[in-house]
């Protein structure tokens, strides 16, 4: 009996340190895994807690590099940096300025507007380019008057310019509104044409009523007789500097009845009318939405246009250099091909 009892105490023994030790590394596994994941969680609280600092860091270094609308309104109003400038932060405003100061305008999402990539919009000097990759190249042109004086046209073709804008004709300021065919219109038109040259015409209106619109369109009609234009025919009224003007005083619904007026004159003797304007003159003196359908030429000196709306020919500055002309003269792009 003495021998057969004492092997079974020491199975039992040893079974209990293998149990104990299997028990000891379950629980020092147990804290491996507590204490990685009680790391991994200071590691994130911690990481947390930088992007809070960083956050909070980038707040207060915006609060004190930028300041609220109104508040950049009230600096633009006091220093009256161009409006270039200011267009650049309201992108959903047409900005201008007028004799109350600047002026934001709401943009008119029903009308047309144009679709460019300026991204394709190049320069060289005083020379614009615009070349989207999946459309046609814009054309290069100028716009002349008898203030250009005598011009070489041959040259002025090669140095590289697509089609020449000429004044036709133009109404004086005083109240007698005479009008008259510019001084050098038949030469320029003449000389243009026979360079190769596209070429358009306008008419620079003082006209007060629908009637001397309506006299003036037929005017250019008239002038216009035998010869192939292949660009429009444009009614180019501006804002003239004091009461002078003969305009002066016309509220947007009259300046766009004479529009109007001028334009389906044009269009009826089998031209195609255009309207010329910078974007004060569009906006405040004009109902864009009644003439969404004829074609728009912008006057804007920027470095890239800043007007949402539907227009086919862009004059870029005034103090262009061309071959053939002696001074400045107006250059522009026309996206259209017509």
């Amino acid at each position: 009996m003495e021998q057969n009892s004492n092997p079974k105490p020491k199975r039992t023994g040893t079974f209990s340190r293998v149990l104990n030790i299997v028990l000891l590394l379950a629980l020092l596994a147990v804290a491996v895994v507590f204490l990685w994941n009680s790391r991994r969680q200071a590691v994130q609280a911690m990481a947390q807690e930088q992007q809070l600092e960083e956050a909070q860091a980038r707040v207060a270094e915006l609060e004190e590099t930028t300041i609220p609308i109104e508040t950049f309104k009230g600096y633009a109003q006091q220093y009256s940096p161009s409006t270039e400038f200011i267009q650049q932060f309201f992108p959903d405003k047409l900005v201008y300025k007028d004799e109350t100061g600047i002026v934001y305008a709401d943009i008119d999402k029903s009308l047309p507007q144009n679709d460019y990539d300026w991204q394709y919009l190049s320069r060289n000097g005083k020379r614009y380019s615009y070349t989207p990759p999946d459309g046609q190249a814009a054309a290069l042109g100028i716009d002349v008057s008898a203030h250009q004086g005598e011009i070489d046209w041959q040259a002025v073709k090669n140095d590289g310019i697509d089609f020449a804008m000429i004044r036709l004709a133009y109404r004086g300021y005083g109240q007698s509104g005479n009008l008259l065919v510019d001084a050098n219109y038949e030469t320029n038109i003449d000389g243009a044409l026979a360079a190769g040259l596209d070429v358009g015409v306008y008419v620079f209106s003082q006209a007060v009523t629908e009637e001397e619109a309506v006299e003036e369109a037929n005017l250019a009609i008239e002038n216009l007789q035998g010869r192939d234009i292949t660009y429009p025919v444009v009614f180019d009224m501006e804002e003239i500097a004091g009461d002078e003007a003969r305009t002066y005083g016309l509220t947007p619904q009259e300046v766009t009845d004479i529009a109007i007026a001028f334009c389906e004159t044009v269009e009826a003797a089998g031209y195609r009318p255009m309207i010329y304007g910078n974007i004060k003159w569009m906006a405040a003196n004009m109902e864009l939405s009644r003439l969404a359908e004829y074609d728009k030429w912008l006057a804007q000196y920027y470095r890239t246009p800043a007007f949402p709306y539907s227009f086919q020919m862009w004059q870029y500055t005034n103090t262009g250099s061309v071959a053939g002309i002696t001074g400045n003269v107006d250059m522009n792009l026309c996206f259209t091909p017509w």
